[in-house]
């Protein structure tokens, strides 16, 4: 069970009032309706009014002993991690005491759970393996892509996404109305599939911005009922800014790349892209002297007039930007001086497409990090209440993120490149297997691991915070779920970044305890 101290707060009244007599002394009881205007003490001395503080001092300092030093205290309205009871809700069987890290963090959480070398090489081990729904056919890893790559390799993912289209296109709405079959075929045919060439020329590129990534070569949002405005169907995943790929094809008319990344290709507005002169400047920029990391939610550059590629530039939690030194950047920027700011390279996208440098101002008072944090248990779970009660969205939609997707964002702040799915499947870790295991033995595994460890069951990924009690807690971002039992078997959708204990349902109203298959810390195995 974890035990809390309760945290007082005292308020010193008797010293503020001699400080306040001896700074104000002329606001006497009688003030005329000038009151701004100073006045002189006439009738009192200098003395007197010393006499005055003593015997005000000493009453207070007496009163308050008399009532046990609590007569001029406060406490916080509902517990000692400054969470207001009245005003949050919580999932039943969650305190509000909960919804602060502190409560969770032990000293001996502090414990580095993989140092540089480690990491680089459990990426190196987990490189995302992107496979066709024939799983034979693969693209490259980013990192081995060359000048050119094989047509039909290309056209083999393109027909896989040709392949998506619904059956019953009626059972999906676009604007409130029903689709039909020619408005699905329109999205095959602007995939220009027929226009792949037998040999692609391979581009090198990054993103300049936040966007979400698409099945087909649309903005379009699709879903399977009229009401829903979280699952869309034409969405794959997201893609941060000043993040590295590839681009393979371009759409018919012209608006949108068919893009690869480290684990999964989609297309993206072309104008979230802006392409490198060569290869080698491509890798040049993944690797800079030294990385500026996002690690607050997100942070939002402001509106800046000379800069309308920048201006109002959503950067969220795992964003990484080259981090310029202070003798080597410019001293203004966009008649700005630099003073009191970090300065940072980005890439922004030029007319002609290609890559544009701008330098930006990220204030040292935004949650930001010189280079990757410390890979600890207590850093992990920090980052993860960061994103408490956030908006779940379903793939990176919405400037918000599904459960695999804020795990991503937070590892990311430690230097690690978790894949968009499969996250399970990661190596080079502790790793227990829990899909033959009873609850008991389950439960037994779960509570050895450190905060911070990934928990997950076939369509959803937590991570672990601890056990209190008997009962273990999860943070994740989550669509829905079904009261503990003997709870009402209907749906709760909090579609938020929420704390839950593993006794929630899934729809099937098997517990979350009993579903999980996989738990893992990322620390090298043993």
């Amino acid at each position: 069970m974890i035990n809390r101290k309760r945290k007082t707060f005292t308020a010193v009244i008797a010293s503020s009032t001699a400080i306040a007599l001896l700074c104000s002394c002329s606001q006497i009881t009688d003030q005329s309706p000038e009151t701004s205007l100073p006045t002189a003490p006439t009738t009192e001395t200098a003395e007197t009014i010393i006499e005055t503080i003593t015997a005000i001092t000493e009453e207070t300092t007496t009163g308050t002993m008399e009532n046990n030093n609590t007569e001029n205290t406060f406490e916080t309205a509902s517990d000692s991690y400054g969470i207001d009871a009245d005003y949050i809700r919580t999932v039943d069987g969650v305190s509000a005491e909960m919804l602060n890290a502190d409560y969770w963090i032990d000293e001996k959480d502090n414990i580095i759970l993989m140092n540089a070398d480690e990491i680089e090489a459990f990426n190196r081990e987990n490189k995302g393996i992107i496979k066709a729904s024939d799983e034979v056919t693969v693209y490259p890893h980013l990192d081995e892509f060359g000048d050119t790559l094989d047509g039909n390799i290309l056209r083999t993912f393109l027909n896989d996404c040709a392949n998506s289209v619904p059956e019953y296109p009626p059972r999906y709405f676009l604007d409130g109305s029903r689709t039909d079959y020619m408005y699905w075929q329109n999205l095959v045919d602007l995939s220009n599939i027929d226009g792949v060439e037998d040999t692609i020329r391979v581009r090198y590129a990054f993103t300049v911005k936040r966007m979400t990534l698409r099945l087909f070569p649309t903005e379009d949002r699709v879903f399977d009922g009229q009401d829903d405005q979280y699952y869309d169907y034409n969405l794959y995943s997201e893609c941060m800014p000043f993040m590295p790929c590839v681009v393979l094809h371009e759409s018919i008319d012209g608006e949108y790349l068919y893009v690869v990344f480290d684990s999964y290709a989609a297309w993206v507005r072309k104008d979230a892209v802006a392409f490198c002169d060569s290869r080698e400047d491509w890798v040049a920029r993944q690797n800079p002297d030294q990385w500026l990391v996002v690690t607050g939610r997100e942070i939002r550059l402001g509106n800046d007039p000379y800069s309308p590629a920048t201006t109002n530039l959503v950067l969220p939690m795992g964003t990484q930007m080259e981090l310029v030194p202070a003798d080597k950047a410019p001293n203004v920027i966009n008649q700005r001086t630099t003073y009191g700011d970090y300065v940072v390279r980005i890439p922004t996208r030029g007319e002609n497409g290609k890559i544009v440098d701008e330098y930006i101002q990220i204030p040292v008072s935004d949650d930001v990090h010189v280079g990757y944090l410390p890979l600890t248990p207590a850093n992990i779970v920090r980052q993860a209440f960061k994103l408490l009660g956030d908006r779940y969205g379903w793939g990176g939609d919405l400037q918000a993120n599904d459960c695999t997707g804020i795990t991503r964002e937070i590892y990311r702040c430690f230097g690690i490149l978790l894949p968009r799915v499969k996250q399970s499947e990661s190596k080079g870790i502790y790793k227990a297997d829990l899909s033959e295991m009873d609850t008991d033995e389950k439960l037994s595994e779960i509570t050895s691991l450190t905060p911070g460890s990934l928990i997950s069951f076939p369509g959803h990924m937590m991570i672990y915070l601890g056990t209190v009690d008997g009962v273990p807690y999860v943070i994740s971002a989550v669509g829905s779920f079904v009261a503990p039992d003997p709870g009402p078997t209907d749906k709760i959708r909090p579609n938020s970044v929420i704390i839950t204990s593993l006794y929630v349902r899934r729809a099937n109203l098997n517990t979350w305890l009993d579903s999980a298959t996989v738990a893992m810390t990322i620390k090298p195995e043993k």
